[in-house]
C-alpha cells in the first residue's frame, strides 16, 4: 500500500477544520437574519404580498417544513470535525495516514448524526409541539398593526401561548379598520387571518 504524505495530508485536515468553523459561522449568522423585521405590504390586484420578515401570498396553500437529513449544522459538524479527527490522529497519537482517514471518516459520521439528533430534538421537536394551532388564535383579540383597507390586507399583532405573534389580516366584511384598533380573530383563509371590529 502507497504511503500517504502526511505534511499534505495535515493541510487536508486542516484546511477541512477551518472550512467547517467558517461554515458553521455563516450559518449561525444567515440564521440569525429571520429576527430582522420589515413590515412591507404590497398589493398586486388579486395577489397580496406581504413582507412582516418573511412572505406571505394570500390564497396560498401553507406547507410544513420539514428538516432535511443533511441540515446545515450536520454538514458543519461532519467537515468540522474531519478535520479536527483527522489532525488529532496523525499530531497527537503519530497514525500513518491511512489510519487517520479511517478515524477522521468514522469520527465524523459519528459526530454529524449526533449533531443532527441533538440538534432535532433540542430545537425542532419542541417548536413543532408549540406550533399554534387555528383553534388557538380562533376567538383571541388582536391589535391592529398596520391599516387594512377594505380591499386588501393590514397587519396585526395579537399574543398567543404566552408570545406576541404578528399576522397578516383582512377584514371580514370588506370594510377598512385604522390602526390601533382592537379586532377579533374570526378565522385564517390560508396564511390570511380574518378579522372583525370588536363592538
Amino acid at each position: 500500500m502507497p504511503q500517504i504524505d502526511l505534511s499534505s495530508l495535515n493541510c487536508f485536515y486542516f484546511f477541512l477544520l477551518m472550512l467547517g468553523v467558517f461554515y458553521a459561522l455563516v450559518v449561525m449568522i444567515a440564521g440569525g437574519l429571520h429576527s430582522v423585521h420589515l413590515p412591507l405590504h404590497v398589493d398586486l390586484g388579486d395577489l397580496p404580498l406581504h413582507l412582516p420578515g418573511g412572505v406571505d401570498l394570500a390564497g396560498a396553500a401553507s406547507h410544513d417544513v420539514s428538516i432535511l437529513s443533511l441540515s446545515p449544522i450536520s454538514i458543519a459538524a461532519f467537515v468540522t470535525s474531519f478535520g479536527g479527527i483527522g489532525i488529532i490522529a496523525t499530531q497527537g497519537f503519530r497514525a500513518d495516514g491511512a489510519t487517520s482517514l479511517l478515524w477522521a471518516i468514522g469520527g465524523s459520521i459519528v459526530v454529524g448524526v449526533a449533531s443532527h439528533v441533538l440538534f432535532f430534538y433540542i430545537f425542532i421537536a419542541p417548536q413543532a409541539s408549540s406550533a399554534l394551532r387555528t383553534s388557538d388564535v380562533v376567538g383571541l383579540t388582536a391589535e391592529v398593526t398596520a391599516p387594512i383597507p377594505g380591499d386588501s390586507v393590514g397587519e396585526i399583532a395579537y399574543v398567543a401561548m404566552g408570545e406576541r405573534h404578528t399576522a397578516t389580516a383582512r377584514s371580514h366584511d370588506g370594510s377598512s379598520i385604522p390602526r390601533g384598533s382592537l379586532v377579533t380573530i374570526e378565522s385564517l383563509a390560508g396564511t390570511v387571518m380574518i378579522v372583525k371590529t370588536r363592538s
